[in-house]
């Protein structure tokens, strides 16, 4: 609790950011030790961060800072990541992938954005966007329709849902098992600036980022050149070269970025988002086997000291893995596929 409440009264320093924050923790281990050896004065940051985690309390939200093993680590990576992030609802443990564009679009567009999002709900992804209207709103409908998970990340506070037509999607997003998430302290109003900020957390969640619909000053362009700085893939969706709300996207696809041509098109360039599906499927009766044989190939007698299991049942089980496609046998040895 102390590093949490250290590091909300690190986000209310001014001059403080993250590369300072990263730099302490680095040298000091923990925030305790660092603020005795360097001498920081927090006095009036430390009184104002109590306020702030007991408002958040009794809001239901939780608060992870940057120390903590809770932190998404693909955020981490990133050159700024946010000292704390205030979570309402349940940040899921599985890839994300963010799926951005215009909050003026197409029916196109719409539907582009809620089936892919309904694609990679149903294949065991988190979709990330923005709240918004358009593609957003579409994208996190479609991960609410495909049964899973959706995080949505705001320019403003959690308490602040923006846009407030939207109050009711955020609900439904935190029933769901997803969240919303923010950087920016309680009471955040939305503003023009908060928004870029915004946008390196939606590119930092995730592996890609999918532009769906986009005219050429869209926002949504610079959450994708904050993914290409990442490290991250992008895809664009293509549209019609006469259409205004697909300039950006298509000049995306000239400039670079992965032709998104259907849903298929991400296991392409991510495979290992479908081998992670994959295991996600495997029932619960081959787990313990499969999670072995995923560190190393090994007889049918080696499976069974290791586990201590009976031959006879276990070959039923092999046999069974087989047919499924989950494992492999090859000169007497067993791998997974």
């Amino acid at each position: 609790m102390e590093e949490i409440l250290i590091s909300v009264a690190l986000l209310f320093k001014k001059g403080f950011g993250p590369r300072s924050y990263i730099s302490l923790i680095e040298k000091y281990g923990n925030l305790s030790e660092a603020l005795k050896e360097e001498k920081i004065e927090l006095d009036r940051e430390l009184l104002k961060a109590e306020k702030e985690i007991e408002n958040v309390r009794k809001l239901g939200i939780e608060i992870v800072p940057l120390c903590s093993e809770q932190y998404p680590p693909l955020l981490k990576e990133i050159h700024q990541p946010p000292i704390v992030l205030y979570i309402k609802g349940t940040f899921p443990k599985l890839p994300c992938i963010a799926v951005v564009g215009s909050r003026k679009t197409s029916d196109y567009g719409r539907r582009i954005a809620f089936s892919i999002g309904k694609f990679l709900s149903e294949n065991g992804i988190s979709t990330v966007s923005g709240l918004a209207y358009g593609i957003d709103s579409a994208a996190h409908r479609g991960a609410i329709k495909g049964n899973g998970k959706t995080i949505a990340v705001l320019g403003s506070g959690v308490d602040l849902i923006y846009p407030k037509g939207n109050a009711g999607l955020a609900e439904k997003i935190v029933e769901t098992g997803g969240a919303i998430v923010s950087e920016f302290p309680l009471g955040t109003k939305p503003s023009k600036e908060n928004f870029p900020r915004r946008n390196r957390i939606i590119s930092g969640l995730s592996h890609a980022v999918i532009v769906v619909e986009a005219g050429e000053k869209s926002g949504a362009l610079i959450t994708a050149n904050f993914a290409a700085e990442q490290g991250r893939t992008v895809f664009a969706v293509p549209g019609n070269i006469d259409s205004s709300l697909s300039r950006g996207t298509n000049r995306l696809i000239k400039e670079g970025a992965i032709p998104l041509l259907e849903p298929e098109d991400i296991f392409d360039e991510l495979p290992f988002l479908k081998k992670f599906h994959f295991k996600q499927q495997i029932p619960e009766k081959f787990k313990e086997i499969y999670e072995l044989l995923s560190r190393a190939p090994l007889t049918v007698d080696q499976i069974a000291d290791e586990l201590e299991a009976d031959i006879s049942t276990l070959m039923t089980l092999l046999l069974e893995m087989e047919i499924s496609g989950f494992v492999r046998k090859e000169g007497g040895v067993y791998t997974i596929c």
